[in-house]
């Protein structure tokens, strides 16, 4: 759900370690699954830009693994 979402997109480092800004796009499709997929901007100091595409409707799944170019703290 969107608090998920956050959580990771809070997670995300850049490569100067500091994390990036993020804001969300809009819903962007369905997913092959028939889920909502959700769009977010996400921005680092240095100008490095990507959209990161999440499907917010799968219920105790945890991602763990960072989007390519950045790393993932946890709070855990």
């Amino acid at each position: 759900m969107p608090p998920g979402q956050r959580e990771y997109l809070s997670g995300l480092r850049c490569a100067d370690g500091k994390a990036p800004a993020f804001n969300r796009q809009g819903s962007v499709g369905i997913a092959h699954d028939g889920h909502v997929v959700d769009a977010y901007a996400v921005t680092c100091a240095s100008g490095k830009s990507v959209v990161i595409h999440m499907d917010m409707y799968h219920a105790g799944y945890r991602e763990n693994r960072p989007v390519e170019g950045f790393t993932l703290v946890s709070g855990d």
